[in-house]
């Protein structure tokens, strides 16, 4: 395997900077994993106390629920952010439109490769899909794709970010619950996280991490929040969840649910009664910053390639190499896959 440490000279350090991290970590062995299973997540909800779920069923991404994130970054106070302030190397996607198509092609000439990909372009468009994210068999699934010889706008790695900002929100009190697959390889980093509403500079209105997951340590489930005045002044408080390598976790479906309640926030794993982190208002580093997670959230989820998250590791052969993924025999183990989203108001 080709390993390498990455980092991009591009990045602001003030935005990489960490004022403090507690971490917790939490040895789960269920009774569940006694069996052997393709999936542990929890049982699904009667759909009718559901306020809403997402089932990614047919092969097309709702336009209604989710929109991609694009670029390799961000702006932030009138400056341009690169690598999203954590040195990132991917450049997310969005389906291509067909003006892209006309720029390089001409139009009167619809025959062989040209038709083919014309075709492709308007098939993607419609069904709001790309080579990095697609619907799949019921599933949804994001891959990123490292490509040597043709960087896209000069990156060599692609992936995709959806979000449901101005579409869905969510809210306290309830239940969010994610039954997901993570890809198997250095560099990989997926997440399934919430974001504030209300625009306001990051990390004042908060932010909360369901599910992030290191692609080489394969058997740790972590969640956070983020909260503070500044990226140089906050806090991040971490819980993870230790799952014995006999369950093989990055080999199964898990899932993950959200208790948000007023002042208190829980995570559970699978069917567990019991959360492997749970934080309140009552925690000291509240007494330095404001209490910020009792407001309204989107979703957003993503596969990021390299970063701070793990220490910017990346072994460019773990990566799918085109749509296909034809270069790997198991294209899923490279493919971040969600089955299921619900959420759940309580006391509706």
């Amino acid at each position: 395997m080709n390993y390498r440490i990455l980092l991009s000279l591009l990045i602001i350090p003030s935005l990489l900077s960490e004022n403090k991290t507690i971490e917790v970590r939490k040895i789960i062995n269920s009774d569940d994993f006694a069996q052997e299973k393709n999936s542990y997540c929890k049982n699904r909800s009667d759909p009718s106390i559901l306020t809403w779920f997402e089932d990614f069923n047919g092969d097309s991404l709702s336009k209604d629920n989710w929109q991609y994130s694009v670029s390799n970054g961000f702006n932030y106070n009138g400056q341009y952010i690169s690598g999203w302030g954590n040195g990132e190397l991917q450049y997310y996607t969005k389906p291509q439109r067909n003006t892209r198509f006309n720029e390089h092609h001409h139009i009167d000439d619809v025959s062989g490769e040209n038709l083919i990909l014309k075709e492709k372009i308007e098939n993607e468009k419609i069904k709001n899909v790309t080579n990095n994210l697609f619907i799949e068999d019921g599933y949804l699934k994001i891959q990123p794709i490292y490509n040597k010889k043709k960087p896209y706008f000069g990156f060599n790695y692609t992936s995709a970010r959806i979000n449901t900002k101005s579409l869905k929100s969510f809210t306290y009190p309830s239940k969010i619950t994610i039954c997901f697959k993570v890809p198997k390889g250095i560099g990989f980093w997926p997440a399934f996280w919430l974001m504030p509403d209300k625009d306001v500079q990051w990390p004042q209105g908060g932010e909360i991490d369901i599910i992030e997951h290191r692609g080489r340590i394969s058997n740790i489930a972590s969640s956070a929040l983020h909260f503070g005045k500044t990226p140089t002044n906050k806090s991040t408080l971490v819980g993870e969840a230790l799952i014995p390598r006999k369950v093989r976790f990055i080999d199964k479906f898990h899932s993950i649910t959200l208790k948000w309640l007023e002042d208190e926030i829980s995570f559970y794993l699978d069917n567990e009664s019991e959360p492997y982190f749970r934080i309140d208002n009552n925690h000291p580093e509240f007494k330095k910053f404001n209490y910020p997670f009792n407001s309204a959230y989107y979703m957003i989820i993503n596969v990021a390639v390299g970063g701070i998250y793990d220490d910017y590791w990346v072994d460019y052969d773990a990566f799918c190499k085109n749509r296909l993924c034809t270069n790997k025999e198991n294209p899923d183990q490279q493919r971040f896959i969600v089955d299921w989203i619900e959420y759940e108001l309580l006391g509706e």
